[in-house]
């Protein structure tokens, strides 16, 4: 019974999503308006950002420690293997730390009108992808100039979907516990601020010893950065066994934190 609750549980997730599409794409739409609401910059305030950490990443990584990607790569190759990175993980942890909030930020509409609550989590995690995927496929349709490799705009946006998928199915959980556990919202801070540089963004995974390579398999994250950067630096993907590995993580987090969501959702009013 249990079994078939848990792989029910993403199915009723994704039809309530799909049933309330309209006030999903609602919330979505304000979400980016509101970020730009008043400022005379608009959008482009969304990439100065993204941008000006990427500036200063390359600048310390870069040009101070000198860290290449291979040991000929020149420091350009290293900028587009750090920006391949860089802008997904922005992206991850934006969704994640604001989907981790999203149902205690929202507590009055929770409490007072029966509201499909999986919206608010998923508005978190599909608004950076929207106002900051951009970069992403900028990147792509710079690798398909540059190395005349056009099957990349077919595989990033699936790695894309995988993605965020991913991040939904870690942010259902977050957002789950947290509303029991306020602790949660502390420790999801934490892991945010260390999951960077237990990822290979900053740095090429060659560098690691080999026991570290080998347990940078158990680091959920790895696998998707890794298609980013072997696609928009060399065109292909280097290590097939990526793709199922991204699949395997994105189901287990999609389906675990579907399941504790639907099996706890009915109590959130009474928590908040």
């Amino acid at each position: 019974m249990i079994i078939k609750e848990l792989f029910l549980a993403p199915i009723a997730i994704m039809k309530n999503l799909y049933y309330y599409r309209h006030i999903l794409w609602q919330m979505v739409s304000r979400e980016i308006k509101g970020r730009f609401a008043g400022s005379f910059g608009g959008i482009v305030w969304n990439f100065i950002h993204p941008i000006i950490m990427l500036i200063v990443y390359l600048f310390v990584f870069v040009y101070i420690f000198k860290i290449r990607v291979g040991a000929t790569i020149a420091a350009g190759a290293s900028a587009i293997y750090l920006t391949a990175g860089l802008f997904p993980w922005l992206i991850h942890a934006e969704g994640l730390s604001r989907g981790t909030t999203s149902l205690i930020e929202n507590a009055n509409l929770i409490q007072k009108t029966a509201f499909p609550t999986e919206i608010l989590p998923a508005k978190a995690v599909i608004a950076p992808f929207l106002s900051n995927g951009i970069a992403i496929l900028l990147l792509a349709l710079y690798s398909v100039v540059t190395l005349n490799n056009y099957k990349v705009l077919l595989i990033v946006p699936l790695i894309m979907l995988l993605q965020i998928f991913f991040t939904f199915g870690i942010t259902l959980l977050s957002s789950t516990l947290s509303v029991f556990f306020r602790d949660v919202i502390q420790l999801v801070n934490i892991v945010v601020s260390f999951w960077i540089f237990l990822t290979p963004i900053l740095y090429p995974a060659e560098m690691l010893p080999k026991w570290a390579k080998m347990a940078m398999y158990l680091n959920p994250l790895y696998p998707f950065i890794s298609l980013y950067q072997s696609l928009f630096l060399n065109g292909t993907i280097e290590h097939p066994g990526m793709i199922p590995l991204a699949v395997f993580w994105t189901a287990a987090f999609f389906i675990t934190g579907a399941f504790i969501f639907n099996k706890l959702k009915y109590e959130f009013a009474d928590w908040l």
